[in-house]
């Protein structure tokens, strides 16, 4: 049939990335009362589909080749009975909807590379057995976004093109069955399809993830009350904004982040902002190529601290971490000082006893980065003797650095605290430019003092 088929990809691109199309829905919706769909369920099928829920939900996602199998198996038998005409077939177990649907979510759990595509075979098989008249296996919408949550979690190319145009073949099946009620995309196809294109770090995603998101609010606003955008959508799409490290990326980033704050002020509580949103945005600031995202991102954080949106979001480690960055990244004479400055307020939270914001390896290294950046800055200006002493103070600023870092690490070692091997090399870097040979050495010991209490802790771990 003409919805079947989701699975291939058309022409090898998606139709979002260069012609925009418009999704439509027909009016008015025949329910679900569609000939022998509302038939009653033997218990023989009850039972097996109640197993084939439990299997699919087995930890570690391992069923499903089980699951699916098992599926197969009784397809046969019931095929084979009724072609025998045998007795006993209203006994025999069914496979229905339901039964389908669990075998595609057992694949959307799975870690196998070809879950996705197995997903996509099974809705496919699907509509063949729909077609030839089996009503009772007719796929629904728990179908479909079970398989776009299989091609949401496949890290392969194209997958961006796959949900798209799972999206669209619902559209078409739901208009051309009349729209049934149980067809019908809801929040859920569109939220779970907008956060795997812009997850798929495939071409223009960003931008193909965004046109989903406003196909999104139109409906709403033609009477669709059903689609609303949550927080995590807006922040998936504002990291492949970010990630995307194209022009003007930030300030498409804190549009989208405008315009989820605007949603819940509207009371939709779906997408009331929460941290993780902010710090997508503080992270699309931090890759910003121009020389103002770091001024951004530190605005945002002060905004953060004061709970300006009055949203009661607090900023976390990975808040101060991502703002750090964002001036190390922007390679100013005043880095350090910047960096040293929200490094301190970062300590300051967690000492006044906020657990989310204890400093860790990225913090510091990130702050190290920044004074790196300041050298490097001054360097490229000229030789003065001012100059110099610029460099050998956040030489020594780094060696501070890294020498606190040591000691936490030693008063509670973990892979949070642990310096690596950048930052090591940031400070060795930096104090020989400085011309502090001593600093260098001093930084070599700690190295070979660190990785010592590494060996001694794994072996014997408290």
């Amino acid at each position: 049939g003409d919805a079947g088929g989701a699975s291939a990809v058309p022409g090898g691109d998606s139709a979002f990335h260069f012609k925009p199309v418009t999704l439509k829905r027909v009016t008015g919706s025949k329910g679900d009362d569609s000939n022998s769909r509302s038939e009653s369920v033997n218990p023989s099928t009850i039972s097996f589909n109640n197993k084939l829920n439990r299997m699919a939900k087995e930890h570690g996602g391992t069923a499903a080749p089980r699951v699916e199998a098992l599926l197969l198996d009784a397809l046969e038998d019931y095929r084979e009975a009724v072609r025998k005409s045998a007795g006993g077939v209203d006994s025999i177990v069914k496979p229905n909807t339901i039964s389908f649907t669990n075998a595609i979510t057992a694949w959307a759990r799975c870690k196998r590379k070809d879950s996705a595509e197995r997903a996509s075979a099974l809705l496919d098989k699907m509509h063949l057995l729909y077609e030839d008249g089996w009503d009772f296996v007719r796929p629904n919408r728990v179908t479909y976004n079970s398989v776009i949550t299989a091609w949401s979690r496949n890290g392969g190319k194209g997958r961006a093109a796959r949900v798209e145009e799972l999206l669209h073949a619902l559209f078409a099946f739901y208009n051309r069955e009349g729209g049934p009620e149980d067809l019908k995309p809801n929040g859920r196809s569109f939220n779970s399809a907008i956060i795997a294109v812009a997850r798929s770090r495939d071409k223009g995603c960003a931008d193909r993830a965004k046109h989903l998101l406003d196909e999104m609010g139109r409906l709403y606003f033609e009477g669709d009350e059903e689609l609303v955008p949550e927080a995590l959508t807006f922040g998936a799409i504002i990291n492949a904004y970010a990630n995307s490290k194209e022009s003007g990326a930030s300030d498409k980033a804190a549009q989208l982040l405008l315009h989820c704050e605007s949603l819940s002020s509207f009371g939709f509580e779906l997408a009331r902002p929460n941290t993780f949103l902010y710090n997508a945005c503080l992270n699309a600031f931090a890759k910003d190529p121009s020389r103002n995202g770091a001024d951004k991102a530190e605005a945002m954080l002060r905004a953060m601290e004061l709970d300006q949106g009055g949203y009661n979001i607090q900023p976390d480690c990975v808040s101060y971490s991502t703002v750090i960055n964002a001036i190390a990244m922007s390679n100013a004479l005043d880095s350090g000082t910047r960096a040293d400055i929200v490094l301190r307020r970062m300590i300051g939270k967690f000492l006044s006893g906020d657990p989310k914001c204890r400093p860790n390896v990225v913090a510091y290294t990130a702050t190290i980065k920044a004074h790196s950046a300041a050298i490097n800055a001054t360097l490229s200006l000229d030789d003065s003797a001012d100059s110099n002493e610029s460099i050998a103070f956040s030489a020594r600023r780094c060696e501070d650095l890294l020498q606190s870092l040591c000691q936490l690490y030693v008063q509670n070692p973990g892979p949070s605290l642990k310096p690596t091997t950048v930052t090591f090399d940031l400070v060795q870097t930096v104090l020989t430019q400085a011309g502090d040979m001593d600093g260098a050495e001093r930084t070599k010991s700690m190295r070979k003092s660190i990785e010592n209490n590494y060996r001694q802790h794994t072996r014997n771990p408290r």
